[in-house]
């Protein structure tokens, strides 16, 4: 099995969140394995504020991210699923699933997004990712 993901980038989160605080989740793994500082999670947050919900791609999915270079130590992708419903306030709501990117440079991440969009190619994956109920169960979907 290649690996895609690294179990440290994967998270099961059971608690309910604002979609701000699901951001700083998502922003938390990505400090933890070192691939941000800190101003990087805010960022993320000023860019919905600002912006509105567009991090929400799709059905149950969001990607939050914020400019390339600031903040950003390394490209790097996670991946969070949130077993309680996140609410941006769009059509797609409730978000289920958040992958975080952050890129050293603009259009340093496309080959995580090429990756990625072969995961996210069916619409119900996020159910998929849903019944993952730990974090080896994610780690064997997201890497199979």
């Amino acid at each position: 099995m290649a690996e895609i993901f690294r179990k440290e980038v994967l998270h099961i989160e059971h608690g309910t969140h604002s979609w701000q605080d699901a951001i700083g989740v998502v922003g938390q793994i990505m400090l933890d394995v070192g691939s941000i500082e800190e101003g990087y999670i805010k960022a993320m947050i000023d860019a919905v504020e600002e912006l509105g919900p567009y991090i929400v791609i799709a059905p149950h999915i969001a990607i939050p991210h914020a400019a390339a270079r600031e903040n950003v130590l390394k490209n790097d992708m996670v991946i969070a699923v949130f077993q309680q419903p996140v609410i941006f306030g769009t059509e797609n709501d409730p978000v289920h699933l958040m992958i975080g990117l952050c890129a050293l440079e603009p259009g340093s991440h496309l080959e995580q997004l090429t990756c990625l969009a072969g995961i996210l190619d069916d619409e119900n994956v996020w159910k998929d990712f849903l019944a993952c109920k730990t974090v080896g169960q994610l780690y064997d979907f997201v890497n199979k």
